[in-house]
């Protein structure tokens, strides 16, 4: 039985030359969750690219802005929340979905809108924190949202897609930032491995973060470009980033 909350990637054919990792990882990790596939209507042949069968599949126009696509996909997603990546957020350790209806649970319960799947140290060194039932792992409240991957209410994202209208690149500005400081806005974090391996030992999405600014994140993550190696990916087209966030994986 799948989880009560669905994985929702958005992606462009731009992009097309991740989606080996992102579709092998998700297949390795992601078993009992629904997955909805979302990509513009202007590719040339989708089938070359292997989607899975039991993805659901979504087909956005391309010539409208990323917010009203956005929009558009989740008007067909019939679920109160969404696990929502972009298709460089590699899944690399099992996604749970039994840990996902907790998490559906607690948020309905204190009626959250937003849980992030990780969070940084000066976060949680301000804040108790409050157990998630679960070793280690706390929740913390947020100022605002960073994007992903995360848990969204539905209706919220809807809104946030519907009232803003911005590109992929302004997802965070202060707009969006302001929007979501009026939401309910939490996140989930291991505090023991906050500082090492803050993305990667996520409790609902344990993940690499493949791309910054559309270049390779491998000084973050050491074991990035050999998990691209392994799905022929060429990772010598473009650079390497060298300054986000190298502190905390």
């Amino acid at each position: 039985m799948n989880s009560k909350i669905p994985l929702f990637i958005y992606t462009h054919s731009d992009c097309a030359f991740i989606w080996p990792a992102l579709i092998g990882q998700v297949n390795k990790y992601v078993k009992d969750v629904e997955i909805h596939f979302a990509y513009n209507n202007t590719i040339d042949d989708i089938e070359k690219y292997d989607i899975p069968k039991n993805w659901i599949r979504h087909v956005y126009i391309d010539n409208i802005i990323w917010t009203k696509r956005i929009n558009s996909i989740l008007n067909e997603i019939d679920s109160k929340y969404v696990l929502f990546i972009h298709e460089d957020w590699i899944p690399t350790a099992k996604v749970s979905g039994k840990i996902l209806d907790e998490m559906y649970n607690f948020m309905s319960k204190n009626n959250w809108d937003y849980l992030l799947s990780y969070t940084h140290y000066s976060v949680s060194e301000i804040q108790e924190g409050i157990s998630t039932g679960h070793e280690d792992y706390f929740f913390y409240k947020e100022d605002s949202h960073i994007f992903q991957p995360a848990i969204w209410r539905s209706s919220v994202f809807r809104e946030f897609s519907k009232v803003l209208n911005k590109a992929k690149n302004q997802n965070e500005d202060e707009d969006c930032l302001e929007f979501m400081r009026n939401k309910n806005c939490y996140s989930v974090q291991n505090i023991k491995t906050i500082r090492q391996y803050r993305t990667t030992n996520s409790l609902i999405f344990p993940h690499m973060h493949a791309l910054s600014e559309g270049l390779w994140n491998f000084n973050k993550y050491p074991t990035l470009k050999g998990l691209l190696d392994e799905y022929e990916i060429d990772t010598n087209s473009r650079g390497i980033h060298t300054w986000w966030e190298l502190d905390t994986q």
